[in-house]
């Protein structure tokens, strides 16, 4: 397989020094665990553990305020979903409060990053190998050993695997509607600086 920009030496090394950053200014709270392309929207986005036993809105508030200090507009970035089940948005709630989301936040501006073009590239080149359109609108590059690759469609269609150029690449259908939601949810915590959790729960 071709190197692809969400695995690119350049990128992880920036991802590395910013995310080095935070875990400083936490003193060690904060530990980065995994990025995700979001093509379709032209955004990675950073996702970090928070390494303390208290979790509260306020915490996560001031936790998030600083991660987009640090990263200033280049990439986004909230919790695994373990640290908000733990602020108590669990996996439960998350799902129905998500949808409403689009109407809570439909005046929220969905904006892309500058590394929209990169990870536009490697959507387009991945669908290809899937055989699909490479115009097929792709929400999410998991860029693991095995990749995950997902596309607006049927949430209930099987996953499909592919072979790209030796690699694993499983394919799995999404809600649009759903993804649109966190995205508004994400760029509105983003403006107000607030956490995702703390958006979701004021949905």
């Amino acid at each position: 397989m071709r190197e692809l920009y969400i695995a690119s030496k350049r990128l992880l090394e920036r991802i590395h020094l910013l995310t080095g950053e935070i875990a400083n200014k936490s003193g060690g709270r904060l530990r980065f665990e995994e990025h995700i392309a979001l093509p379709e929207f032209g955004q990675i986005i950073l996702r970090f553990e928070l390494l303390s036993g208290s979790c509260t809105l306020d915490e996560l508030d001031g936790c998030e305020r600083m991660m987009q200090e640090v990263l200033r507009g280049e990439f986004l970035s909230d919790f695994m979903g373990s640290v908000y089940k733990k602020a108590g948005v669990t996996p439960e709630k998350m799902f129905a409060i998500i949808p409403l989301c689009n109407e809570r936040y439909s005046g929220e501006e969905i904006t892309e990053g500058v590394h929209a073009e990169g990870i536009r590239r490697d959507a387009r080149y991945l669908l290809g190998a899937c055989g699909l359109s490479e115009d097929t609108p792709c929400w999410e590059i998991q860029p693991e050993d095995e990749l995950n690759l997902l596309i607006f469609g049927d949430p209930e269609a099987p996953m499909r695997s592919f072979d790209a150029d030796g690699v694993k690449v499983n394919l799995q259908e999404v809600d649009r509607f759903f993804c649109e939601g966190l995205m508004r949810a994400e760029f509105y915590a983003k403006r107000n600086g607030i956490s995702l959790a703390r958006a979701l729960i004021q949905a």
